[in-house]
């Protein structure tokens, strides 16, 4: 029997996918912003490579320098070390911005690479619009724009799903596997930008 009194020590361990959540601050935020409509008209669309039924995507690799991109390495350096796991090397690969408006959509997909099974996704928010409209019933559970996570685990004490009403410098950094979507919305002409950076991750030799 344990007495009164006796300290007990609670720790908490995670069977599942973590999504790791940065705050990024604003002007990090708006030197991308200024940066993507400076040279919006030298940008390639990446559409084709991707899930999403948004008319303008385009690639933004040539464009971030060095200091944004450490910058963004800092945030999956960070992710492998919360999560406790020092078995990858991280490597930068595409990065893109995802200029989504009224009625479009990003449906459920995942992430991968050609040179490996393994890596991270992420959403930065850099613009939102004021409102997503009208919901068209239970407005008390809001769901237009919002980015939703699934997971596979249906337990009664797991969550399954996240959805998240996403704030401008929100990061939300995640493994390529893990499904995602961003529901469409409506009654705006104010788009709804996002960058997406994806980041490979390399098994460190003898790990």
């Amino acid at each position: 029997m344990i007495e009164q009194g006796t300290e007990i020590v609670i720790d908490v361990f995670s069977l599942g996918t973590k999504v790791i959540k940065f705050s990024m601050p604003l002007d990090f935020v708006e030197e991308i912003n200024q940066i993507y409509d400076k040279n919006l008209k030298s940008l390639k669309p990446h559409n084709d490579q991707l899930a999403g039924k948004i008319a303008e995507e385009n690639a933004l690799d040539e464009f971030l320098d060095d200091d944004i991109k450490n910058m963004f390495m800092w945030c999956f350096r960070q992710y492998l070390k919360i999560s406790a796991n020092d078995n990858w090397d991280p490597f930068l690969k595409q990065v893109w911005v995802n200029e989504m408006r009224a009625n479009e959509y990003n449906p459920i997909h995942f992430h991968t690479s050609k040179d490996t099974g393994v890596g991270l996704s992420s959403v930065l928010m850099l613009k939102r619009p004021d409102s997503y409209g009208v919901e068209a019933s239970r407005a008390e559970e809001p769901a237009n724009g919002w980015l939703s996570f699934a997971g596979g685990d249906q337990s009664l004490l797991s969550v399954s799903n996240l959805s998240v009403d996403a704030q401008v410098g929100d990061f939300f950094v995640f493994p390529y596997t893990l499904l995602h979507a961003v529901y469409p919305f409506n009654g705006t002409d104010e788009v709804r930008r996002t960058l997406a950076y994806n980041c490979d991750l390399i098994r460190k030799r003898g790990r």
